[in-house]
């Protein structure tokens, strides 16, 4: 059997077989989850990717590494998620949702721009051991993933392609190359670290022209064509929509029945253009999807189809939080049925009348 200091590999590598699904099921529950976080929070990123260490890798690793491994709990890179972002300043947005959203090993953050020599040009990148927080392990879908980490990766589009070409030169260690190439190596580095500097300043210049010469679309007057051309083409209602289908477990059809109510619900909310409305929506997006889950979950009925578009009822819950008319308003919103169906064998074939089809008034 194969050891190092008399740890047995072998056993390490058994045990990494019997969980390597595990793992790769982790790695692409934690690249679903930072999709959504940063899709939600944060900026636009070239890609993220994920891969789960392949064994011969890591036999390699624990034959080779200066450290001695007594057990798999202990190698924190077994899965690896890579996020690439376009400008040297999203690094840090990224750090902060990672920060937010996940249990960071605060020991192991690494920041590899701090360890390079003052005199030395060269590129950054940040490093996370990350785990899901408690209160998500507590979810029957993760509680498999208890104890599970991650090596989390941040760099710039910049900074990986720097990071990519050393990999292809085979540039790893600078005392193996003659000291007038390792000059034009680090010349060439520092070269792509300042055009990332700088393109985070063109971006930076650039943005506000780009908002101010954007078409201004004229503020239409909301009625039965404009909102449903809203309904259908909003893309924060269309996500809205289908999170909340799947809180109900439910499908989401169209159906314009509702509309003429909404339109009275969202004038008596003073909502009574296409543009305010869209700019709610944007707004009051995430508490009307806090209301909407809640409410879903509070309620015994089950759903088998929820209207396309009945997210805006809880948009008109949001606002009316921040109304001042609280009371008046829920009264008012309450006695409508907006986006829910009330009989589904009305919309759904295969269901009778006797299905527990009737939907209570809200």
């Amino acid at each position: 059997m194969t050891t190092v200091d008399d740890i047995p590999v072998d056993h390490i590598i058994e045990k990494y077989d019997e969980r390597q699904k595990l793992y790769q099921d982790f790695m692409n529950r934690q690249v679903t989850l930072l999709q959504e976080f940063i899709k939600e929070n944060g900026p636009n990123v070239f890609s993220i990717s994920g891969r789960v260490k392949e064994r011969e890798s890591l036999r390699n690793k624990l034959l080779t590494a200066d450290k001695t491994y007594k057990k798999l709990e202990e190698i924190t890179d077994i899965v690896g998620i890579r996020i690439v972002t376009y400008f040297e300043d999203e690094v840090e947005q990224i750090a902060e949702i990672i920060g937010r959203e996940f249990k960071i090993n605060e020991s192991h953050i690494l920041d590899k721009g701090e360890t390079l020599d003052p005199d030395r040009f060269g590129y950054t990148s940040r490093h996370y051991i990350a785990s899901l927080l408690d209160n998500r392990l507590e979810l029957i879908e993760y509680k498999r993933f208890k104890g599970c980490k991650a090596e989390i990766q941040v760099r710039s589009l910049l900074q990986h392609a720097w990071a990519e070409i050393e990999t292809q030169l085979g540039y790893k260690s600078r005392e193996g190359f003659p000291r007038e190439r390792r000059r034009n190596i680090s010349r060439v580095a520092g070269l792509l670290e300042l055009a990332d500097q700088e393109f985070s300043e063109v971006k930076q210049f650039v943005r506000p022209l780009q908002e101010d010469m954007k078409p201004k679309k004229p503020d239409s007057s909301i009625d039965t064509i404009n909102l449903a051309d809203l309904i259908r083409d909003n893309a924060f209602i269309d996500e809205m929509d289908a999170k909340l289908a799947d809180v109900a477990d439910a499908k989401v059809i169209y159906n314009e029945t509702f509309v003429d109510q909404l339109i009275e619900n969202l004038a008596y909310l003073d909502v009574e253009t296409i543009n305010t409305l869209e700019e709610e929506i944007e707004r009051r997006r995430k508490s009307a999807f806090a209301l909407g889950k809640n409410h879903l979950l509070d309620r015994n009925t089950r759903y088998h189809s929820l209207w396309r578009g009945f997210s805006l009822h809880f948009i008109c819950f949001a606002l009316a939080e921040v109304s001042g008319r609280v009371d008046q308003i829920q009264e008012y919103l309450g006695k409508t049925k907006i986006g829910l169906q009330e009989k589904q064998s009305d919309m759904m074939p295969g269901f009778s009348d006797d299905d527990d089809g009737v939907v209570p008034p809200w």
